[in-house]
């Protein structure tokens, strides 16, 4: 999750060993997992800075933290990570803050909305949010067979394709994955993500991951 008063690693900096860098992405999504509670709304006695962040707030984190734990095969593992939102407008804006003078593996990320199927080309994830409902067998379709790792928080999202549903439970935004659509992507997901994870679908002996 990123610290907004951290200023971005110089790119010259030496990165962690594996090990290190394992810890710390584990660290990362776990510490979202424990202290960001969602909000619909803030209560009358909160202001700007001590209220919950919203539901918008709390996906965005996590869509920015997924990109930590994909490895993406050869041929998309160069260049920036794009994030696509298949989503109200106000959900990529709050993406674009976060994710603003950051870099995974030395790599910028751009955010990018996507109005029709075609527009996937070149996503490394997909988020499809609710009022993109009506297109979501469409979106999945043009994302097969391509190495996007596709999210939502639609119900019954797995059911449909999808890899990775974000839910809410005990008002708390949590996640689970289904390994299969992810094999045949040819992406792979990190164990560390596979452990904070609320239920596992396919998960290959061993955890199966990077």
């Amino acid at each position: 999750m990123r610290d907004p008063e951290r200023s971005p690693e110089p790119v010259h900096q030496k990165q962690p060993d594996a090990p290190s860098r394992r810890i710390t992405l584990w660290r990362s999504l776990a510490i979202a997992l424990l202290i960001l509670p969602v909000t619909a709304s803030s209560g009358p006695k909160a202001n700007a800075q001590s209220s919950p962040p919203s539901q918008f707030d709390v996906q965005a984190v996590y869509l920015f933290d997924f990109a930590k734990f994909v490895r993406w095969p050869a041929g998309s593992e160069t260049g920036p990570i794009v994030l696509c939102i298949a989503a109200e407008s106000r959900y990529a804006e709050s993406l674009k803050k976060i994710v603003a003078g950051e870099r995974i593996d030395n790599r910028a990320l751009v955010v990018q909305l996507v109005q029709r199927s075609a527009d996937e080309a070149g996503c490394h994830i997909l988020f499809i949010g609710t009022t993109a409902q009506d297109r979501l067998d469409s979106l999945l379709s043009a994302a097969a067979g391509r190495p996007t790792l596709t999210v939502s928080d639609l119900p019954g999202f797995l059911d449909r394709g999808g890899m990775i549903n974000l839910l809410v439970i005990d008002n708390r935004v949590r996640f689970a994955v289904d390994l299969r659509p992810v094999q045949r992507s040819g992406i792979s997901l990190s164990s560390e993500l596979l452990k904070v994870a609320v239920r596992v679908r396919d998960a290959p002996p061993g955890g199966g991951a990077l």
